[in-house]
């Protein structure tokens, strides 16, 4: 009976401990993601003004917010970015990571050095990298510009022609973000066993049989977090388009996040700011379960 006692206070005790140790993050959780987030969502049924004070209007936010032009304008081309971006971000990250994996079996140096620089530009600053870009890609005074016209090519208006300049933003976002997730796809590659891949050297399978029915599948539940992680990205990109094009031309490259920033400090309206937020946080949910419903294994 006593040492029943016993263990029973050891466990009690362990969980006592973890509990002490776990709370200096659950503070600074509370604080600083779940308190904002509940709040924000008790702020999008005010009309409030950091200079005139708020006043509660109950749904009246989410009813402007379904007439507002520019958030669905904004709305749109976020989707539109999505698919510009999220699809080849996730196929150069396979193909990076088999490339550095070919690399390391040849040598080890040149595969580190290739790795580096494949993620040297998510290590980069945001806004850096958006004015960088925003030189690069000028109309007139561009890098790249300069390059075509040297060749005797017209000049291309990547940032100023409204039909191009969000998909040279997603240029930009691809080359940022396919290499910080080449990491995942590789970490998850090492993770396959090579039994099944020595099956099916015995099968007489072919290096892209292997990639195909061995790799992607054993790679899907990366593959899948790599999406979910790049669409929620997406609906709060705010740096890129901020230093690259600010929304123009016109309301071309208006994002969710831009229009939610632009909202809240130039336009001062902060409940109808915490309104967009809340929407982009329940499409962001609808978003991810749907697709974790879609792409669960029924095995």
């Amino acid at each position: 009976m006593s040492n029943t006692k016993t263990v029973v206070k050891r466990k009690r005790g362990d969980w006592q401990i973890a509990v002490l140790f776990l709370l200096p993050s659950l503070i600074l959780l509370g604080l600083f993601v779940f308190w904002p987030m509940i709040d924000s969502i008790r702020m999008s049924f005010y009309d409030w003004n950091p200079l005139k004070g708020k006043i509660f209007t109950g749904l009246e936010n989410y009813q402007n917010l379904l007439k507002d032009k520019l958030w669905w304008t904004s709305l749109g081309n976020t989707i539109k970015y999505i698919l510009m971006n999220v699809p080849p971000i996730v196929i150069f990250s396979v193909i990076m990571c088999e490339l550095v994996l070919f690399a390391n079996n040849k040598s080890k140096v040149i595969s580190k050095f290739i790795r580096g620089s494949f993620f040297l530009p998510c290590a980069l600053s945001l806004v850096a990298t958006g004015v960088a870009w925003r030189y690069l890609m000028g109309t007139n005074y561009g890098v790249i510009n300069n390059f075509l016209s040297a060749l005797g090519l017209e000049k291309v208006g990547w940032l100023t022609d409204g039909k191009i300049a969000l998909g040279s933003m997603a240029i930009v976002t691809i080359w940022r973000w396919a290499g910080y997730y080449m990491v995942m796809v590789v970490a998850g590659r090492l993770e396959i066993s090579q039994e099944f891949f020595e099956a099916a050297d015995l099968d007489g399978a072919n290096a892209w049989h292997k990639f195909v029915y061995i790799t992607l599948p054993q790679l899907k539940p990366v593959l899948t977090y790599i999406i979910l992680m790049c669409v929620i990205g997406t609906f709060q990109e705010f740096d890129l388009v901020y230093t690259m094009t600010n929304g123009g031309p016109g309301t071309s490259t208006y994002l969710t996040g831009l229009t939610l920033y632009k909202t809240a400090f130039s336009s001062l309206k902060m409940g109808y700011s915490c309104t967009m937020a809340v929407f982009i946080f329940i499409l962001s949910i609808i978003i991810s379960v749907v697709q974790l419903k879609l792409t669960s294994d029924k095995d």
